[in-house]
């Protein structure tokens, strides 16, 4: 990943997401797959205040910050269906305060208040792994982060923003 990629994207997911909360959840037709809902309760926000993280490949939510993240699918810990609801059960209405990519792929990386961390692969050499945009209905439709195959990040927003 470009490090300008990866900083460019890292300060668009800050000014996405920190502050806000993850209130809502949406299962996918595919058992994989799922949306996960975030929106700022910030009543002087002047942008769009939901967005939507899919993701499409593994993933895990850590009690604390781990001394080490996985670098690819085959390591992120498997887990049932009802576990993941249950690491998200366990996560709602945090608030976010930090967000981050992985080093050599954008493996996203959320931090909520209590300290745990929502972990999402970012490494597919075919495959986009994950995607956060403001593609709710009745917004502008102005942000959109892919993580890409080859371990890249692609970024849309607003012209405005640098």
């Amino acid at each position: 990943m470009k490090i300008e990629n990866r900083r460019f994207a890292e300060k668009a997911l800050k000014h996405l997401l920190v502050g806000s909360q993850m209130d809502g959840i949406k299962f996918a037709s595919e058992f994989s797959a799922i949306s996960l809902i975030f929106t700022h309760f910030d009543y002087d926000r002047t942008e769009d205040d939901a967005f939507i993280l899919t993701i499409e490949t593994a993933w895990t939510v850590y009690d604390d910050v781990p001394l080490v993240y996985p670098s690819s699918e085959k390591e992120v810990p498997t887990h049932t269906e009802e576990q993941h609801f249950k690491h998200i059960w366990d996560v709602k209405r945090q608030k976010i305060v930090d967000v981050h990519l992985g080093h050599r792929s954008p493996h996203l990386i959320i931090l909520f208040e209590s300290g745990s961390v929502l972990f999402v692969n970012g490494h597919d050499t075919n495959y986009e792994c994950w995607q956060l945009g403001d593609h709710w209905g009745g917004s502008d439709n102005e942000w959109l982060l892919v993580a890409v195959p080859g371990d890249d990040i692609a970024v849309w927003s607003p012209e405005h923003f640098e």
